[in-house]
């Protein structure tokens, strides 16, 4: 697809049927706003248990599926058993199912257009759909088209994949399996416009390294492009390691290490006694210098190795088209901190709309008064999903309808 150029990709709706805690009856997620037009900053506001980490780990890994034109395939590539290719009990077997919409602008052959990519999972027959988009549903998105993909189940447990007869989705499915593997380039920078889902589960600890390991100097595990990623508390490895992709960044010598220093430092150690200095040749790992001594990135309390985990990564990974789900953002945070980590969040939305989306799960209600719904600033789209009782959504009342303008391009 080599005349097919992606201005925004961002989410629209999202079907769950008896995956959870959804059992009773299906829920929607809508990650729009009163204008119909898709929110780049999003809060699912709940207690515990009430499936905000399910919406994000489906959202995750109905992702996934791009790229990928059999099951088997993404099962193999992600090394999981063939009749399991999420890693999602209720998506896997039984009567789960979930869909997951998205609007996409793009320009083909010199021709802008919008359409809606819906993807699908679970037990589904071939043309049932969790929800329809008819031309008076596309009209109000803006969108003219509506794309089905989609790996389903029978009750057979049989395996099947549905959207390949529709030249649109063979060619979109191509196009990100062409470009995976290739190079992002920059730091938060990046001229790659193929979408990416960028998932930090609710555990994201700096462990030490394996000392029996030998530290080469190689590329991360899945380094450069891929249509999603997830992110959790590090396994030990090298490759795994942060060590390893701050290690790699300096070695390629392109000016990413220094501007992941600069953002980094600014973000998570700005006014502290912290930073981080560089890397270290024998044995390779990350300097971070604390009251002048020397430690290693394992030795930060654990607030600051989830922010530095977060932003490093983000920054590496991102293209023009990134959606960022985070879990419990205030994890090991105190109140004055969570503050200044939503409002650096607003800002990396701002900065990079429309090409940038941020949904976050959190029962912190310091998080949920910092996003400010009902506040209009510039350059956000605004949503929330509260799950909690009626008087906390009268808390956060909606903000008045408005209209925001799409750049032609950017």
């Amino acid at each position: 697809m080599d005349n097919f150029q992606i201005y925004e990709f961002t989410p629209l709706w999202l079907a769950i049927d008896r995956i959870g805690p959804f059992q009773t009856e299906p829920e929607e997620v809508s990650f729009t706003d009163n204008n119909g037009e898709s929110c780049n900053f999003f809060m699912l506001h709940a207690k515990n248990g009430r499936g905000k980490t399910t919406i994000l780990e489906l959202f995750s890994a109905l992702a996934g599926m791009i790229g990928f034109t059999k099951p088997q395939d993404l099962a193999a590539a992600r090394n999981r058993p063939f009749d399991a290719p999420f890693n999602l009990e209720n998506l896997d077997r039984g009567p789960g199912r979930a869909q997951l919409d998205f609007r996409i602008h793009y320009n083909e052959d010199g021709h802008d257009r919008v359409a809606v990519l819906s993807l699908f999972a679970g037990q589904l027959e071939g043309e049932n759909s969790l929800r329809q988009w008819d031309e008076e549903a596309l009209k109000k998105v803006g969108a003219q088209q509506w794309h089905r993909f989609g790996f389903c189940r029978n009750e057979a447990e049989a395996w099947s994949t549905i959207g390949l007869d529709d030249k649109w989705i063979t060619n979109f499915i191509s196009g990100i399996d062409e470009a995976t593997g290739e190079k992002i380039g920059g730091f938060e920078e990046s001229m790659l416009d193929w979408p990416t889902v960028i998932y930090f589960s609710a555990y994201r600890n700096i462990v030490p390294v394996n000392p029996n390991q030998h530290r080469a100097i190689v590329p991360p595990v899945d380094w450069n492009y891929a249509p999603s990623y997830s992110f959790g508390t590090e396994s030990g490895d090298w490759r795994d390691s942060l060590d390893n992709l701050l290690v790699w960044l300096k070695w390629l010598d392109d000016g990413r290490f220094d501007r992941a220093l600069k953002l980094v430092n600014e973000r998570v150690f700005a006014d502290t006694v912290t930073a981080i200095k560089g890397v270290r040749k024998d044995p390779h790992e990350v300097e971070v210098e604390r009251n002048g001594n020397v430690h290693r990135l394992d030795s930060l309390n654990n607030g600051e190795k989830s922010l530095v985990q977060m932003f490093v990564r983000l920054g590496a990974y991102m293209t023009r088209n990134t959606i960022l789900l985070i879990d419990e953002p205030e994890a090991h945070l105190h109140e004055d901190r969570q503050h200044r980590l939503l409002i650096q969040l607003k800002k990396m939305a701002q900065e990079q709309f429309p090409g940038l989306t941020i949904i976050l799960a959190t029962h912190s209600s310091k998080m949920m008064a910092a996003f400010a719904l009902e506040r209009e600033e510039d350059n956000l789209r605004k949503g929330c999903n509260l799950f909690d009782t009626v008087d906390v959504k009268a808390n956060f009342p909606r903000p008045k309808e408005r209209v925001f303008s799409r750049p032609e391009e950017r």
